[in-house]
């Protein structure tokens, strides 16, 4: 398969699996706020946005191995920058929640500030290496 073939796959599960990611959190948080559910109901509800999550894991890896190693490796320096990135907020936060009585981070929030790691890094990669962001 070409390249432009497969980004194009790519996207066109992605972007699906992050729109009901956001519309399944979005939703649990209106439903929490406004309609009085039991916890067995958000529990299932909640289903709807992990499996999203996780599919976007799954889709990722499959564009991993179909591109090639060039373009692999800016993935993996990528990904390893998103880790990176949510592994100190993480480990630091904790820290400052446990020794100076900093607010509480909630969890969730990693996962997009993986994501935005993530995207920055992929961008100046790309453009240290090739000259362009495409």
């Amino acid at each position: 398969m070409d390249e432009k073939h497969v980004t194009r796959r790519y996207y066109a599960a992605f972007i699906p699996a992050m729109v009901i990611f956001l519309g399944g959190s979005l939703g649990l948080v209106w439903l929490d706020a406004s309609i009085d559910l039991p916890g067995t109901v958000l529990a299932a509800l909640a289903l709807v946005p992990i499996i999203a999550l996780l599919s976007t894991f799954w889709i990722h890896w499959r564009y991993m191995q179909e591109i090639d190693e060039y373009l692999r490796q800016i993935q993996v320096k990528a990904l390893l920058s998103g880790a990176a990135v949510v592994l100190a907020i993480a480990t630091g936060w904790g820290y400052l929640e446990s020794y100076v009585d900093a607010p509480a981070l909630p969890i969730f929030w990693l996962n997009p500030i993986s994501w935005v790691a993530y995207g920055v890094t992929a961008a100046f990669v790309t453009k240290r290496e090739t000259g362009s962001f495409e």
